[in-house]
């Protein structure tokens, strides 16, 4: 764990002294102006740059931090369960990718422009640090969604009790709506619990009917 967290240190290390053009097209690609938000604290845009640069971090090392994850619980495993598991996780992995993508180029314009129509005293008071948060959490959320069905066959192939599946999964669905939201909010918190559970129970189901046939 210690290799992917020093290079995570240095990649962050390294946005962070061009994170600025990287949030003008950030917010130039979801049309939105940096110069009709605002910044309400001395260091809420260096704020910012210190947020994208960690989630882009993040990003770019997920291969690595899987790996370990892997390495550390391979010795644990069956050579099936081996096999699952790197499937699972590559394939994981590039639906969150795609399904972030999507969400940024596709969802989040959208998003914005539902709230904002005929809006521009609230367009023009918009915090940088709140708006680029939630650009990024929407896209990650996305991301996430889109790869729940992968996450929760993984778990159906590696659990042996069929029944603690469910309680597996809505923990880590608890854990990924608290996390992936921009900031503590009830109506968010339940939209993502419910996409997230919906895209669960729908994979559950198809999972069963297909192991019964």
């Amino acid at each position: 764990m210690l290799l992917p967290f020093i290079i995570n240190t240095i990649i962050l290390i390294l946005i962070v002294s061009f994170a600025s053009k990287i949030i003008l097209e950030l917010l130039e690609t979801v049309d939105l102006n940096i110069n009709n938000l605002s910044s309400y604290s001395p260091t809420e845009y260096f704020k910012t740059k210190i947020y994208i640069s960690l989630i882009l971090s993040l990003i770019f090392t997920t291969p690595l931090w899987l790996i370990s994850i892997y390495n550390f619980s391979a010795p644990g495993l069956t050579e099936k369960e081996k096999i699952n598991v790197k499937f699972s996780l590559i394939l994981g992995l590039f639906f969150f990718l795609l399904g972030c993508i999507i969400g940024f180029y596709f969802i989040v314009p959208r998003l914005l422009d539902f709230f904002l129509t005929e809006n521009e005293m609230v367009s023009e008071n918009l915090s940088i640090y709140e708006t680029v948060k939630i650009i990024i959490s929407t896209s990650l959320f996305t991301g996430i969604l889109i790869s729940t069905p992968v996450v929760t066959l993984l778990l159906n192939r590696i659990v042996k009790e069929k029944k603690d599946i469910r309680k597996y999964i809505y923990t880590l669905i608890l854990l990924i709506a608290i996390i992936a939201t921009p900031k503590p909010s009830m109506i968010l918190n339940l939209i993502f619990l419910l996409s997230l559970t919906i895209f669960a129970e729908i994979t559950l189901y198809l999972t069963r009917r297909n192991n019964g046939n």
